[in-house]
């Protein structure tokens, strides 16, 4: 007689162990219960799964702390009520034979059983699985999941994704079913690439599933109650005035004083204003757009930056954040330059100061510099960009314009008297402003 044992057939009425392979008898051990000398009672039912002891303990570390260990199992059957029947097996198909099946709808119970009996390589299987086929529909279970099982690497994945993909991620059914703990490591991040308005709106929808779980009122008391200190990390102060004035202010999940604050500094005439309690740093730089002054770039890379200024001034007919500047480069990447960098206001008052270390990408000519935190510019008002570049020769801008439109902002450049390096409008260092829209 032959009996069918997964891709394996053997002869039961003679000697089924010839020729086999050690994988082929544990399998054909395993489903015909030969020898076996444990029983498993699996899942709600208590199905009765048999097993050996010397191969579960030689697999696994729990095996072997729950049979050989001080306080070893005595009784002949162990209760796992925690797994399902077709999981179980699937665990010990895996423990016998280095087999797996995994399936969307299988892969986090698949992953739970190995964490719980520490079987480390079906652990690899199941978080490799979840890697390859992380998508918007899933990432927020695989990411509570990793959370919940302290596969960090996998967890850090999840962010990754959801940072890349934080509209459609934010605004699908999952990700109010989030904790507390997953949806601050995702709101709070700078990488989150997305405008404020969808994180408001987003945490809002969160907030309500919390109440509905908790069977309290969606109201915004018990809104801002549940959200708790999330509330901080929504960036208030860099949505628009006008989203501000006609969605935010007409409700009450921000106090008076909160509300006062934030609408103060959208509307206030102090540049370096703060907000207490809310970041005004911009985020993953979704919003930003670059003013280019100049429509050549040299070809050469000669421009001297041994310590002298080049500077610029600009004027605006539209209030922005100023976010950075662009700086030229060298065709040296290997060298840095020490750069110093201050925006100057009306009466050459120092609104911002940066000094850091940059070096060039080997395939651009120039380099983005961001303030830590973005500066006010108001319209008509003149601003001056003075920048000390210490280190290689660095390419320069040429056939500079006095007025550049750039979607709904002018901005018209003049020389400054403050440049001591050549720098003007029509040529020289500087090529532009990074920014993003402020009304």
């Amino acid at each position: 007689m032959d009996v069918d044992v997964g891709d394996v057939t053997m002869d039961v009425s003679g000697d089924w162990q010839a020729r086999k392979t050690l994988v082929e008898c544990n399998k054909y051990m395993l489903k015909n219960g030969v020898a076996c000398d444990i029983t498993f009672n699996v899942g709600k039912t208590g199905t009765q799964i048999e097993a050996h002891k010397y191969i579960l303990v030689c697999r696994s570390s729990v095996f072997h702390a729950m049979f050989c260990g001080p306080v070893a199992e005595k009784d002949s059957s162990v209760d796992v009520p925690d797994i399902e029947v077709d999981i179980f097996r699937s665990l010990m198909r895996y423990l016998y034979c280095d087999e797996v099946e995994i399936e969307p709808g299988t892969v986090m119970q698949i992953l739970y059983a190995a964490k719980k009996y520490s079987v480390q390589g079906l652990v690899d299987h199941c978080t490799r699985f979840l890697q390859v086929n992380i998508n918007i529909d899933n990432v927020c279970c695989i990411l509570e999941q990793s959370h919940l099982f302290d596969e960090l690497l996998l967890y850090n994945e999840c962010l990754d994704f959801i940072y890349e993909n934080a509209e459609d991620v934010l605004t699908s059914e999952t990700f109010s079913t989030l904790c507390a703990t997953c949806t601050e490591d995702i709101i709070s991040s700078d990488q989150l690439f997305v405008d404020e308005k969808v994180v408001f709106e987003s945490m809002l929808i969160w907030a309500d599933a919390v109440c509905d779980n908790k069977d309290i009122e969606r109201t915004d008391s018990n809104r801002r109650y549940v959200l708790g200190d999330l509330l901080y990390h929504i960036r208030f102060p860099l949505l628009s005035l006008s989203y501000y004035a006609d969605v935010v202010s007409k409700c009450d999940v921000l106090s008076q004083g909160e509300k006062l604050d934030v609408y103060q500094y959208l509307c206030g005439s102090d540049p370096s204003g703060s907000v207490s309690n809310f970041s005004i740093k911009y985020r993953a730089k979704k919003s930003f757009q670059t003013c280019n002054r100049f429509k050549y770039t040299s070809e050469n890379s000669d421009w001297a930056q041994k310590g002298k200024k080049d500077a610029v001034s600009f004027t605006c007919c539209h209030p922005i954040w100023l976010q950075g500047v662009v700086l030229y480069g060298s065709k040296d990447t290997c060298t840095p330059y020490d750069v110093s960098l201050k925006l100057l206001g009306a009466d050459d008052i120092e609104l911002c100061y940066l000094r850091s270390n940059v070096t060039t990408n080997q395939s651009e000519q120039t380099v983005n510099v961001y303030f830590v935190n973005p500066v006010k510019i108001f319209p008509k008002v003149q601003y001056t960009v003075e920048v000390v570049m210490v280190g290689p020769k660095s390419y320069y801008g040429e056939n500079g314009r006095r007025k550049v439109p750039c979607s709904n902002v002018t901005f018209e450049f003049i020389s400054s008297s403050r440049s001591n390096n050549s720098t003007n409008v029509f040529t020289g260092q500087v090529p532009g402003l990074i920014y993003s829209l402020w009304l």
